[in-house]
């Protein structure tokens, strides 16, 4: 009996892997898209069961004020493309789009020029922005200026067309994000002023206290890796169809350009802070480190309007954004909700923002901002009461449980937040990434932890015949797991690309977050193409580079320079002078590229004075020294060696076109 079992068991073995290959080999590894499975479909439709799908309040409320359409239809060349983004309107949610996320499609998917109030015009679905326009006594200001400036443009043309010229008196930026100050080179595109009305303050710029630190921070300092993520967290690297993007969620999609930066020239620095512009008062509040680190809102006494900037929407925003930045204050999110609903409660008529559509009505208001006050207080209170119970950020992600009453509201639903990315990032924010657990202390990075749980596991087909398994079942997230492991340290298992591939697809179509939809299809995308999905999005271009002022662009440089190979060059102490700038003490020490500003160095080796257009060409190798010396574009004294040894230390132009999913390829890998 015993030798039986002995003969038998090797038999089963045989047998079992047999089978779990040929399970492997009957599946279709193909690099195409693929339909929504059965799990996806029975995953979608299920959300019909838990939403108010009878209620169209809100696309009254979309339609609301409609004046006229955006100026051919909405299409600008190789940027913007309205009617390509207008897909859903008028069908039903196809398998691969979760219903709830269609639905908040067709709501902002659509533009024109609409009237908010008497005095107040926005255009919206041109951007992924609104541009406001408020009527003075004598001219117009605009509030937040779109991402992209031929788009900003386009806006202008549409809101002259109706409303006539009017001078353009000043602009309000209401925070520190691109897609709200990106398209201000609009502006001079539309004749309304000259980068010297700005420089001088003939057209006053506000901006929240902090504007220019945190917009450096987010677009110039983490531009480069931002860019690359936005185009993936935006859908901007997907096609427009039903497999594909479906919305940006606070607006269309997010324009395919490159952004300016414009420097304002008057900052709000007090809450309560009353600025006259031509006739009409605005009076501003500070709201930093909500939806962004420099963030101020406004209320306008004479027409009782408000504007809470992007603090509040109709949708569940980000306490932490997918493509990168500092993780919000959910807390803080909510106080000043509810302070603006103290200050301005009993008066206020009309709510509009940046980014969807205004509500209308005291009452209406103030019911909308105590809903989405609701929402970031339960976040927040939610979060740290786990916490305390002992649980961890995924746990609490997974399993929390927050009211329905707050969260079935279709203005709160998770459109462009995800609520457990939300409640994960509350718990980063206020505890850090640790847990407590001392066995997350020792995690291996995604390579070395997929080599080694491969080699457990017995190798790359087992671990490839349990993801296989995995996804038959439908549990696309655990399949992806599985198989992040081989494609982390095996990127050419094509079977394990292409299969993690299928899986992240069909995450993306059940999502209702488009944020996260975008992330799974874009992931999907460059694993079947095998890496560097080209990207059109830009905040660092070289002109908004040359264009910071010099407090700035010394620590863009410093983050830039290759400091293992600066090290090589020596230490060497510069006196830099920026025209039309400040004076900067350069330590070149250790390799490392200290400034210290309005300073200058007595024992400094050289001394340099140049334009920062110029001096970036001279680091970045288009031209010389001597010929920027002979053209009187720069002056030297003291040892000009010193300044020979920097070009080839800086990395002014790194790409653009990186691996988010796939490894990164050897030339970029940290050795």
């Amino acid at each position: 009996m015993k030798t039986k079992q002995l003969i038998a068991y090797p038999l089963l073995c045989s047998l079992f892997v047999m089978s779990q290959a040929a399970m492997a080999a009957g599946y279709d590894f193909n690099s195409t898209q693929k339909d929504a499975s059965s799990y996806t479909k029975k995953a979608n439709e299920q959300v019909y069961k838990e939403l108010d799908f009878s209620n169209k309040t809100a696309f009254a409320d979309a339609d609301h004020g409609f004046i006229a359409p955006l100026l051919n239809n909405g299409n600008i060349d190789g940027v913007f493309s309205a009617t390509a983004m207008n897909y859903m309107q008028g069908k039903e949610a196809p398998a691969s789009v979760n219903p709830s996320l269609w639905r908040h499609a067709q709501l902002v998917n659509r533009g024109g020029l609409y009237k908010v109030s008497d005095h107040i015009y926005q255009v919206r679905g041109q951007d992924l922005s609104n541009l406001t326009i408020i009527e003075t006594d004598k001219g117009m200001v605009f509030f937040d200026v779109e991402y992209s400036g031929k788009a900003l443009k386009a806006s202008i043309e549409l809101y002259e067309k109706h409303r006539g010229k009017r001078e353009l008196k000043g602009v309000i930026i209401s925070h520190s994000h691109a897609d709200h100050f990106g398209g201000f080179g609009g502006i001079y595109a539309a004749g309304l002023a000259t980068p010297e009305d700005v420089k001088s303050g003939k057209l006053p710029v506000y901006a929240p206290e902090g504007f220019v630190e945190e917009a450096v921070s987010e677009n110039v300092m983490g531009g480069n890796i931002m860019n690359r993520r936005a185009g993936y967290q935006y859908g901007n690297v997907l096609k427009i169809n039903e497999k594909g993007i479906v919305t940006g969620s606070l607006g269309p999609a997010l324009a395919n350009d490159e952004s300016t930066l414009p420097i304002p020239n008057k900052y709000i620095t007090k809450d309560g802070e009353t600025v006259k512009i031509d006739g009409v008062d605005f009076v501003f509040y500070l709201v930093p480190h909500t939806e962004a680190p420099a963030e101020m809102v406004m209320f306008i006494p004479k027409w009782n309007a408000l504007s809470m900037a992007e603090d509040v929407n109709h949708l569940q925003h980000n306490i932490y954004t997918l493509r990168g930045a500092q993780i919000r204050d959910s807390a803080a999110w909510a106080k000043y909700i509810n302070q603006a609903l103290g200050r301005w409660g009993d008066k206020v008529e009309v709510q509009f923002g940046p980014h969807t559509w205004p509500v209308w009505g005291n009452k209406n208001v103030v019911e909308y901002l105590k809903d989405q006050r609701d929402l970031y207080q339960s976040l927040f209170d939610t979060t740290m009461r786990y916490a305390n119970y002992g649980y961890g950020p995924d746990e609490i992600a997974e399993h929390a449980q927050l009211p329905k009453a707050v969260l079935n509201k279709w203005d709160n639903r998770p459109y462009y937040g995800n609520l457990k990315n939300n409640l994960k990032s509350t718990y980063i924010r206020n505890l850090g990434w640790y847990d407590g657990n001392a066995a997350k202390l020792a995690t291996y990075p995604d390579a070395e932890r997929g080599k080694r749980y491969v080699e457990a596991f017995g190798g790359e087909q087992k671990v490839l015949d349990a993801a296989l398994k995995s996804f038959n079942k439908g549990d696309y997230r655990f399949t992806t797991e599985l198989l992040n492991n081989i494609v982390a340290s095996n990127p050419k298992n094509q079977k394990a690309v292409l299969l993690m591939a299928d899986a992240l697809e069909q995450l993306g179509y059940q999502d209702e977050t488009a944020l996260n939809r975008n992330w799974y299809l874009a992931g999907a995308q460059e694993l079947r193409a095998g890496g560097n999905v080209p990207n059109g999005l830009a905040t660092s271009s070289p002109e908004v580079i040359a264009g910071l002022p010099g407090d700035s662009l010394m620590p863009y440089l410093g983050m830039v320079i290759d400091q293992v190979k600066a090290e090589k060059v020596g230490n060497h102490l510069i006196n830099l002078s920026l025209k039309g700038d400040k004076q900067y003490a350069v330590d070149l020490h250790n390799g490392v590229f200290n400034t210290l500003g309005e300073f200058q160095a007595k024992n400094a080796d050289v001394s340099l004075e140049i334009a920062k257009p110029d001096l970036l060409a001279f680091l970045a190798g288009k031209t010389s020294l001597d010929d920027l010396v002979k053209a009187g574009k720069a002056k030297v004294s003291g040892n000009a060696k010193a300044l020979d040894k920097l070009p080839g230390l800086f990395d002014l132009n790194i790409k653009n076109n990186m691996n988010l999913v796939l490894p990164l390829q050897a030339e970029n890998q940290i050795k």
